[in-house]
């Protein structure tokens, strides 16, 4: 098997796994996402992985869009074949599952273990996302200015209004002015 087929192989593999263990979100995936990506596979460095994360915040639909980046990076000698193959991935598997899962979800509606697991899976999502975040500011920049806009970012997302997008907006014109 050649190298770029492998390479491919294991974006689909990968991808497809990450699909299917997205509970809660795709925020839940991100540190295993890192892992792959980063440190087994050395498809991207830690701080392209926060840039193509944050990106994934940036444009429309889920953040783990995101996919589509490693796999252009991925795959450079067929990036778009990388990017579709990765994305593809990314959201068939789990989108199969939940068009299964939701008759089950429906039919047993009343059931008290509906609420059960529902209650049971909490905790484990708010650990998963918290661990996301360790993850992703792995990739931010060491700096006095880094670190205080993500402490302001982070005081407005839980105090303000404000949406991410444009928080990531205002953020990138603090970095270009003070970081270049």
């Amino acid at each position: 098997m050649n190298a770029s087929l492998d390479n491919l192989l294991h974006l689909l593999w990968t991808f497809a796994q990450l699909s299917v263990l997205g509970f809660g979100g795709g925020k839940g995936i991100i540190p295993q996402m890192h892992a792959d990506a980063v440190t087994r596979y050395h498809w991207v460095t830690s701080q392209q992985f926060t840039q193509f994360y944050t990106i994934g915040k940036l444009v429309p639909g889920p953040t783990t869009i995101f996919a589509a980046l490693i796999g252009y990076a991925a795959t450079p000698g067929r990036p778009l074949l990388g990017a579709a193959v990765a994305t593809l991935a990314m959201f068939v598997p789990s989108s199969a599952i939940m068009v299964g899962f939701d008759a089950f979800w429906v039919r047993f509606g009343a059931s008290p273990w509906r609420a059960i697991i529902s209650q049971g899976l909490a905790p484990a999502i708010v650990g998963l996302v918290w661990s996301s975040v360790w993850t992703i500011a792995r990739g931010i920049p060491v700096s006095v200015v880094a670190y205080a806009v993500a402490a302001v970012v982070t005081v407005l997302m839980l105090r303000s209004k404000l949406s991410a997008p444009l928080l990531i907006v205002l953020s990138g014109v603090v970095g270009v002015v003070a970081l270049r």
